[in-house]
């Protein structure tokens, strides 16, 4: 069961949700926002919410951006959204899923990309990073550069902190989208 608060301005629109809602299996319209799951609004917060804020799925005329998902937005909405969506909405928002319109999902991926900043690599870096998109493991990378198997880690740990990444793969992958492996 989905526990969704509903935040309008007007009590009609809180009227409507409630009613498109009240049918729909799985989902539990609360009296107080403190035991909720998703939060479904008619607009876009101004600011973000506390932390450990449920999710917010709004209606409103405007794109997911990168702003919004620092706000806790995970779904926007057309106002004109029918109930399907809105349920649907609800279900990938309380599942930890963010939902995105097509037509703004490449927009938000190159937006979120950019928004990291990336420390520039040194030429062994971009050669390790080059060497770690072909697969190698560290004791490969040595042998390559004719480095020890420490200093090959010490090139892919250097890596992994300046590009904000967790794994290998992910430092690939920021390496493929910022232009530093060419594929």
């Amino acid at each position: 069961m989905i526990r969704v608060w509903i935040e309008t301005a007007s009590s009609v629109t809180r009227a409507g949700f409630e009613s498109l809602l009240e049918e729909s299996e799985g989902i539990a319209i609360l009296d107080s926002p403190g035991e909720a799951d998703v939060i479904l609004r008619e607009e876009l917060p101004d600011s973000p919410e506390p932390p450990g804020a449920p999710p917010i799925v709004a209606l409103a005329d405007a794109p997911l951006t990168p702003r919004a998902l620092q706000l806790g937005v995970r779904v926007v909405l057309p106002r004109q959204a029918g109930p399907e969506q809105i349920v649907a909405a609800l279900h990938a928002a309380s599942a930890g899923l963010l939902a995105v319109p097509v037509d703004s999902a490449a927009l938000i991926i190159q937006a979120a990309a950019a928004d990291v900043e990336v420390e520039s690599l040194t030429p062994r870096e971009l050669e390790t990073l080059e060497m770690l998109a072909e697969g190698l493991s560290n004791k490969q990378i040595a042998a390559r550069l004719r480095i020890s198997d420490h200093t090959a880690k010490f090139h892919v740990n250097s890596i992994l902190g300046k590009l904000h990444a967790g794994t290998r793969t992910e430092a690939v992958m920021r390496g493929i989208r910022s232009g530093l492996v060419k594929v």
